[in-house]
This record gives C-alpha cells, structure tokens and sequence, in this order.
C-alpha cells in the first residue's frame, strides 16, 4: 500500500479490466442488496420474503421494471425512487468513470511509448 496516495489515485493507477468490471459489479450488487433489505424492511405486506424483494430491486436498479411487485406506502415509493434515479445515474457514472481511467491510460501509454499500436489490417 502506497501510504499519502488516496485509495481512488491508487486504484487509478492498478486498474484493469478485470478490477474495472469487478468494482461495477460489487458496486452494483451492494446497492441491488441494500435496496432490497430497505424495501423488505419498508413494506413486509407487498414483499413477503427477501427474495422477492431481491428481484423487486434487480429490475429497478436495471430500469427494466416487470411491474409485478410494486412499492404501496410513501416510503415504499420513496425507496423505489431513489432506487430507479440510482439504476439510470449511478451505475454509469461509476462505469464511465472506470472507462474514462482506462482510455486515459492507454492514452499515455500510447504517448510514452509503453504500448505501441497495432499494424492497420490488410
């Protein structure tokens, strides 16, 4: 661990794909499992088991939204809408932020010399 270097310039300069698209998911998965607990929690009456909620939080978050279970209460609908404004916001910003790295990477690597282009195809 490099000490006075902050955790997200350090994870700037070891990124790679796999971390890249590890981190999206984690961040992902955090979020779709606390917003499935808070919602479980909100609405027992609507979401009877986690499961349920689980799949209620995987279609929000991923703006695909069934409409098969649908929060009820003000707090239920308040949870699910900071869900959904997560699902369309967060989760690509954080994705493009980890691309926006690694094209900035290959960029100066490309102008250190570090990584050289490939050869046009024929």
């Amino acid at each position: 661990m490099e000490p006075g270097r902050p955790r997200l310039i350090r994870f700037a300069t070891r990124v790679t794909i796999i971390r890249a698209i590890g981190v999206i998911i984690v961040v992902f998965a955090i979020f779709t499992l606390l917003a499935a607990l808070v919602e479980f929690l909100v609405e027992p009456q609507t979401f009877k088991t986690f499961g349920d909620a689980c799949w209620w939080s995987i279609q929000t978050v991923s703006t695909v939204g069934y409409g098969d279970d649908v929060p009820e209460t003000p707090a239920g609908r308040i949870v699910a809408t900071l869900v959904m404004l997560f699902g369309m916001a967060f989760v690509p910003a954080v994705t493009s932020i980890i691309v926006a790295i690694l094209v900035e990477r290959g960029r100066r690597g490309l102008e250190s010399g570090e990584i050289r282009p490939s050869p046009p195809e024929e």
